[in-house]
């Protein structure tokens, strides 16, 4: 594998070392604790209509990154002694080595059942333009992800590519607003900033570990900008094998903004449910 010892401006999904150093810090499914809620929906919804080899529930998780939702109901599946017969799963980002691994670590009983997919929450259509079901019954936008479509306009395009391809009636999407991404009711509130230089282990390359520093970030009224320097460094002998300069745009909510925003597009909102961390925010299509 080729690695740069150059700064570049980098999200946190653009190499392998990367993808490696964002599943050992994000959110595990344990940690916010939706997996659960994601596979009782995915029960509740199934019971609908009568889903067959020639017209399967299709469950799209949307952003999935390494897959982290899907294979917390892979695990869900196997507690229940259950299985994804009848299901076609697709895990959709615009990510390709957040994928690869994806594809790697899927060994359970989502293997065969599920389709790893490069596209875009903004173009939901062309994901589904060459599939020969075209029509969504669960899609799911887990826990911060909505956050990532910080430009003007984003949310809504979103949600109007939800529009075109939920199931019309019975279709499902969840979208959840991470509590941690609501605005404060405190403009001014200082962010936290690490200090000096944090250190972590890799879990998948031996004898590297990841050191942050110089954090620094700032709100511009919803948006809140978040950059530091992350070294991937050969704990052997302290060379540094990669060095990115990450740098993150995430939107910040308001509460119930995204209801709001809903109504000039697509979809209809139906209810929204508080989790432990979090609003799942629930819309569907008329049929």
């Amino acid at each position: 594998m080729t690695v740069s010892t150059q700064d570049r401006p980098n999200d946190l999904y653009s190499s392998p070392y990367l993808v490696d150093y964002y599943d050992i810090v994000a959110p595990s499914s344990e940690s916010v604790d939706d997996a659960s809620f994601y596979w009782k929906v995915y029960q509740d919804l199934k019971s609908l209509r009568s889903p067959h080899f020639d017209d399967p529930f299709v469950l799209m998780d949307v952003g999935t990154g390494t897959g982290r939702v899907l294979h917390g109901l892979e695990r869900n599946a196997v507690e229940n002694n259950a299985d994804f017969s009848n299901t076609e799963v697709l895990g959709v980002d615009n990510a390709q080595h957040m994928l690869d691994k994806a594809e790697k670590i899927t060994s359970g009983p989502l293997k065969g059942h599920v389709s790893w997919i490069n596209g875009s929450a903004l173009d939901l259509e062309a994901v589904m333009q060459d599939r020969f079901h075209k029509k969504v019954d669960l899609l799911i936008f887990s826990i911060g992800s909505i956050s990532h479509l910080s430009e003007d306009g984003q949310p809504q395009t979103f949600l109007n590519q939800v529009s075109k391809v939920l199931r019309p009636g019975t279709g499902r999407a969840y979208v959840s607003i991470y509590d941690g991404s609501l605005l404060h009711k405190k403009k001014d509130i200082a962010f936290h900033q690490p200090k000096g230089v944090t250190e972590i282990k890799s879990k998948l390359f031996p004898h590297i570990v990841y050191r942050e520093s110089n954090h620094r970030g700032d709100l511009e009224g919803n948006i809140k900008y978040v950059k530091f320097d992350l070294e991937a460094v050969n704990s052997e002998d302290q060379s540094v094998v990669e060095k990115n300069d990450i740098s993150m745009k995430m939107r910040q909510w308001e509460e119930d903004e995204l209801v709001s925003l809903s109504s000039k597009t697509g979809v209809t909102f139906i209810e929204s449910i508080r989790g432990a961390h979090e609003t799942f925010y629930v819309f569907n299509t008329a049929e």
